[in-house]
């Protein structure tokens, strides 16, 4: 098997941000897709943990999510099935790109499978199919007391959401805005 990398990162417009695309090997067996290389643009990157995240139901809503210091996270998105509208949104104070955020749709029949969320940035999505399944790589441990979000329908944030939300957890309705 070739040692080439199979995985293609690109950069975004958010700073340190990047969209992925998962090469695969296909034969009549079906597929295999590498989602994770240790050796990959991401070296830096340290695994803590990784979780599988299943959608039903087509618009539901999942953001706008951080975790706080000291357990701010990076993480590696990836759309294994279905379709998702995805946006990051920077609140790194000291970036280029502060306040700015990206809009950008992620799944297996799309230009990009995935993304690379730079610790210090909220992240969140809305499916457009039903049965949309993510899995995330995150480098730090989840600390609930460091659980934080921005409402996803703030209007200072000039969101183009593709259409409205049908499923949204009470928690998501309740975060505040973004910090003026």
């Amino acid at each position: 098997m070739s040692t080439e990398s199979r995985i293609k990162f690109t950069s975004l417009q958010i700073q340190d941000s990047l969209a992925i695309t998962l090469g695969s090997i296909l034969d009549n067996r079906g597929s295999l897709t590498r989602i994770w290389e240790e050796n990959s643009v991401l070296k830096a990157f340290k695994l803590n943990q990784a979780s599988i995240v299943s959608n039903p139901v087509t618009g539901t809503l999942r953001g706008l999510h951080y975790q706080s210091a000291p357990y701010s996270e990076s993480k590696l998105i990836q759309c294994v099935s279905g379709k998702v509208f995805d946006v990051i949104l920077d609140l790194r104070k000291e970036s280029a790109t502060y306040k700015k955020h990206i809009e950008i749709e992620i799944g297996p029949g799309c230009a990009y499978q995935g993304l690379f969320v730079p610790a210090g940035c909220a992240h969140g999505y809305l499916t457009l199919e039903p049965n949309s399944t993510l899995i995330y790589f995150m480098d730090k441990a989840y600390s609930p007391e460091n659980s934080k979000g921005i409402r996803w329908n703030d209007s200072r944030l000039l969101i183009n959401w593709p259409c409205k939300p049908t499923l949204v957890s009470q928690q998501d309705l309740q975060w505040p805005g973004l910090e003026t």
